[in-house]
Formats: structure tokens, sequence, C-alpha cells
């Protein structure tokens, strides 16, 4: 040994020593996990997150002005169609109903004595002095009416401008349900100044009739049995026109469901159009995913839809694309990303998700399937200046093969060219590995079936 060290000197002893260390690792096995190329089944996803929501709810509104008593119902209680939520008192349609019936009551007394003398000048005077009332009553309600119409024509234009953005998508729920209400509102408001304005108008033409009566002579009793005959039916009518809107005082539901929000908790004055709660059919819920704009031309109406999540009981339940929205939104990411986004409405069975709106799930849409596809794992693959590639095992050791593929699974690629079943893949290559590397084989557990 020392004559060798004599002969080489120690600087070659050490290269020599690091070279055979080079050489003894270059020859040692890379340890690789392994899985096999087989065929089989492969679906193709467009995965995003999605929330549920009711597809039927109505809010429901006071028809009339009033005082609206306290609601006992509560957010989630149940409610049947027509049942009532509330009731509105209304006095000034109950004191116009008991004018009328004070006018009925006179009216039949005139009908019964039409053979009385000649009306006395008080009489008459009083007469025109009820005529002038009514008609200064009407003067104002015009102009009142006037407003309202203005106002309904200007809540119906915002809400058509409101429903089409809501229908691209572009504008929420609430967003709709505001403009509905205000709507709602102004068409209620312009209905109680047309009754109110109808009432006032009726009230002129009696005070005209009866001054007209007084002035005719009072020897003509086949005319006055006229007179008093169309004054009675007159102000019948308008009595039931009254009892029908009294009726309007009892606010109902328009839909069976549950109780979804409450806006009067306690006994308070509300306008025509005002909201008291929502009520939603739980039956009719349903998802919705806004999906980029990039993707959801993959998506197509009953294409199968996969549900996943924490909310989400029974991962066996399915669901089917319903509709896809004509036109789609911007969107900002959680990123702060502008995105173009197109909403897609899924329908499902909620008896055994038992799922209530607002919550928040992934929805795994189905967009592509092949049978008897060649599958190799997703870990395999990886992208090389050629494309994509896969190392194989062959006779022990790693082969490069470039390989084409299909549809993308969430565990698998189909494999289109470069792979046969039977073929051992190497998973998540190591960096040392090279082509013609030798490998110690080491199972990595599932493999495709």
């Amino acid at each position: 040994m020392k004559r060798l060290l004599t002969n080489l000197g120690w600087p070659v002893l050490v290269a020599l020593i690091i070279v055979g260390i080079y050489a003894y690792g270059k020859a040692r096995p890379v340890e690789v996990e392994i899985a096999g190329v087989t065929r089989g089944r492969i679906e193709e996803y467009v995965t995003e997150e999605a929330q549920t929501q009711l597809r039927t709810e109505r809010v429901v509104t006071a028809d009339l002005l009033g005082t609206a008593r306290r609601i006992t119902l509560e957010e989630g209680d149940s409610v049947e169609a027509g049942q009532v939520i509330t009731t509105v008192e209304d006095t000034e349609l109950k004191l116009y109903l008991d004018v009328m019936q004070a006018s009925l009551k006179e009216i039949e007394g005139h009908l019964a004595g039409a053979d009385v003398p000649l009306p006395k000048e008080s009489e008459v005077a009083a007469a025109e002095q009820e005529r002038v009332r009514a008609s200064q009553e009407v003067e104002g309600l015009e102009q009142d009416k006037k407003a309202a119409e203005a106002e309904a024509a200007f809540a119906a234009k915002d809400f058509k401008r409101i429903k089409g953005l809501f229908e691209s998508g572009s504008a929420t729920d609430q967003q709709y349900d505001m403009a509905l209400r205000g709507l709602e509102t102004a068409a209620a408001s312009l209905a109680a100044f047309e009754r109110r304005l109808a009432a006032a108008e009726t009230a002129v033409r009696v005070a005209d009739l009866r001054k007209q009566v007084l002035l005719d002579s009072m020897g003509d009793t086949a005319y006055l049995h006229d007179v008093y005959g169309a004054q009675l039916e007159q102000t019948r009518k308008m009595m039931d026109l009254l009892s029908h809107e009294i009726a309007k005082t009892r606010v109902t539901s328009p839909i069976a469901g549950v109780v979804l929000e409450k806006y009067v908790h306690s006994e308070q004055f509300v306008q025509p159009g005002a909201p008291l709660v929502k009520v939603g059919d739980m039956e009719s819920i349903e998802i919705r995913a806004d999906i980029l704009s990039d993707e959801v031309g993959r998506v197509e109406p009953g294409q199968q839809v996969l549900l996943v999540g924490r909310a989400v009981r029974d991962p066996s339940v399915r669901g089917r694309v319903k509709k896809i929205y004509p036109s789609g939104f911007t969107k900002i990411s959680a990123l702060g990303v502008r995105q173009q986004r197109v909403a897609v409405l899924i329908d499902f069975e909620n008896a055994e998700l038992q799922l209530q709106p607002g919550y928040e799930l992934d929805v795994k849409i189905a967009v592509a399937a092949r049978d008897d596809a060649v599958l190799v794992p997703s870990e395999a693959v990886f992208a090389t200046a050629e494309g994509q590639a896969v190392f194989v095992v062959l006779n022990g050791r790693a082969r490069l093969r470039t390989v084409s593929t299909g549809l993308k699974g969430d565990d698998y690629y189909e494999v289109t060219a470069g792979l046969e079943p039977g073929d051992v893949a190497i998973l998540r290559p190591p960096s040392e590995l090279k082509a013609g590397s030798r490998v110690k084989r080491e199972a990595a557990g599932d493999t495709p079936m």
C-alpha cells in the first residue's frame, strides 16, 4: 500500500476513489413506484364551485295602506297556500263603506217617499255644497293619480332593466326582488289612488243626482223612481267594490312552503307593496354554478353532474344540467381576476341530501366519457420539449415513451398513442431518473381496474 501511494501519490488515489463512488452511484438502481397501464372507462369533468337556491319563492306584500298586525310566523315555519299571514287594518276603506251604507239608506228613503212636496232651498244649497266638496276631492285625487302613474312607469322601466340583467346572470336575486317589489309597490299605490278616485267620482255623480232630483218637479213620481233606482244600483255596486277591497286586508301566502325571511316583526303601518315575509317552496331547490366561458361550450343540458362537498351526505346522488343561460357576465375571482362566466342550473333529488338554500358545494359536470380506453395514472405523465411523455419499465430499466393523450379524468389520462395495456409506468419520476437508468420497482398500490 505504501508502495502504491509512493508510485501514484495521494491526489491520484483520491480521484480514483471519487470516480469509483460515482460509478457505483450510476450503477445503483433508482427506486421508483409503478402502476400498470390498463383498459377501462374514463370520464372528463368540468369542476366548479356552486350554491343551492330556490326556483320558487315569493315575497308576500301588503295590498293596502294601513296597519299590519304582528306576524306570529317565524323563519323556518311551514305555511300552506292561502294561509293568512297577517291582516291590514284600513280605516279609510271602512269609512267609505260606512258613507256608502248611509247613502244607500238615504236613497231608499227618498225612493219610499217619492211623492213628498217640493224641496226646500236649504236642501238644494246643502246638496250643492256636497257636490262642490266631492268635486274638489276628485281634483286632488286626479293629481295624486298622475304622480302615481309616473312612479309606476318608472318602476316598470327599472324592473325591465333589472330583469334583463338577472336573466343574463349579471344581477343578483336580491336586486331582482327589490326591483319586483318596487314595481308591485308602485302598481299597488296606483291602484289605490284609482279606487279612491272612482269612489270620489261616484260621490260626485251621487251629489249631482241628488241635487237634480231636488230641483226637478216632485210631481213626476215615475221619473223619480227611475232616478232613485239608478242611484240605488250604483251605490250598491260601489259597496260591492269596497267590500272586495276590504277583503284584501287578509294577507295570505300565494304558495305552500317555508318562511325564509320575515320583514315585519311587530304591528306597524305599511304602504301598498310593502314586503311582509318571503316564502319559498323547499321542493323547488336547485343548484347554480357559474362556469368559465372557456369551458361552458362543453356543457350541455342533460349531462350528469357529481355533487361533492361537506354538505353532501350521500355522494351517490347525481344531478343533471337543466339550463345554460344564454349570455355571460363578468365576475371577480377570489384572487381579484376578472373572469367571464356563464350561469348553469342543475336539477337534483334533494330527498336524501336535505340541502337548504345558500349551501355551498362543488359540482363535477361529466362533459365527456369513453369506455374501453387505454388508461395511465396522471401521476406518470409529464411534459417534455417534444410533448407529453411517460417512463415505462422494460427489462429492469427506465425507457422514455412519448405519448398522445385524450380525455383527462381525476386520476387517469386516456392514452391514444405511445402505450399499450400491460405496460408498466413509473409514477412521479425522480429527478435523477434518466432514460436507460436501472430501476428498482416498488409497487405503488392502486392500479386501474
